[in-house]
């Protein structure tokens, strides 16, 4: 389940391994031969990557491979580096390389490198960083709003549903909204665990007017269940998390990782009394000022959690606390 945008869009390359192929081909013009057998190496990989940086980690985001239908002499497949970007970040100029490097030598494929920014400043960024590198290099691949097909076909989009949804994605956070609207009606029509997941990853592209457009036309158990799946995801909560990261720079360490649990917990506090109150307002149960204080002064999630349980049964709002 995404924890942010970005994992939602990592996690349409991983439903549809084939997608950074065709992405090859169709946007950048890319000469492939047949291939079959797409694979994420992400996991067999990690456990190679040096260990650097505060964190201890250095990841790459995907790491996808494909066999030749027909090997050749000396090359028996094609491998795609995805790394999506949502912030500009000095150190990833030199980690893009060292990412394309290990996943070339571990698998013996050619490599190619897809970044996928999700704003424009990134985007320009993005593309600058090959002319940066002595000579220039042409193999760091951009995807983004200004070359992303706008998926309009409603056949194709069922088709490929990660595909619409990630077209959705990069022209919704640019502005365009209607590639967004055909996303959520394809994904409301997946009978499987993507339904709501692909539609909380649309709603975290598009502005809360658009969400609140959206969500309008879902029924009370629909609401319900995205608004628990966005609990779980935390999908929408980008901009505090942002915050919290950021404050989390001026500290040593150790306090970056207590800022980050404190961000975290505040995080879950105010989705979780968020699901309180959108529980008890589909269930037409009128909040009173003294609940809705009681509610929003909770700190504790886990009790959060219990009236969040009890509000689906409850018969009056006052009933939750017992």
């Amino acid at each position: 389940m995404p924890s942010t945008l970005h994992q939602g869009v990592v996690s349409l390359f991983r439903d549809d391994p084939r997608l950074a192929f065709d992405l090859l081909r169709s946007v950048f013009g890319i000469e492939l031969p047949p291939l079959t057998q797409y694979t994420d190496r992400k996991g067999e990989l990690d456990r190679h990557l040096p260990i650097t940086g505060d964190t201890g980690e250095l990841r790459m985001d995907l790491a996808l491979s494909a066999e030749l239908e027909q090997p050749e002499h000396r090359r028996a497949g094609i491998a795609v580096i995805v790394e999506v970007q949502k912030r500009i970040n000095s150190v990833k100029r030199w980690r893009l390389w060292v990412y394309w490097a290990l996943l070339a030598e571990q698998l013996k494929r050619n490599t190619a490198v897809l970044v996928v920014p999700l704003s424009k400043a990134v985007g320009r960024w993005s593309r600058g960083l090959g002319r940066l590198e002595i000579p220039m290099r042409e193999g760091l691949l951009v995807l983004d709003h200004e070359n992303m097909p706008r998926i309009t076909d409603l056949e194709l989009a069922r088709l490929r549903p990660a595909l619409v949804v990630l077209s959705a994605v990069l022209h919704a956070i640019n502005g365009d909204y209607e590639i967004a609207q055909i996303a959520w009606d394809v994904a409301g029509e997946l009978a499987d665990e993507r339904r709501w997941r692909y539609a909380a990853i649309i709603l975290s592209a598009v502005p809360q007017h658009e969400r609140d457009r959206m969500i309008g036309d879902l029924t009370m158990e629909e609401r319900h269940e995205l608004t628990e799946l966005e609990l779980n995801s935390i999908a929408y909560h980008d901009g505090r998390d942002d915050g919290k990261r950021e404050g989390m720079l001026a500290g040593k360490r150790e306090g970056m990782l207590a800022g980050k649990r404190e961000g975290l917990l505040e995080g879950k506090r105010e989705v979780l009394a968020e699901l309180v109150f959108t529980i008890l307002e589909l269930r037409e149960l009128p909040v009173d000022a003294a609940s809705r204080a009681k509610i929003q002064a909770c700190s504790d999630p886990d009790l959060l959690q219990r009236w969040a349980a009890r509000a689906k049964q409850a018969s009056e709002t006052a009933n939750i606390f017992d």
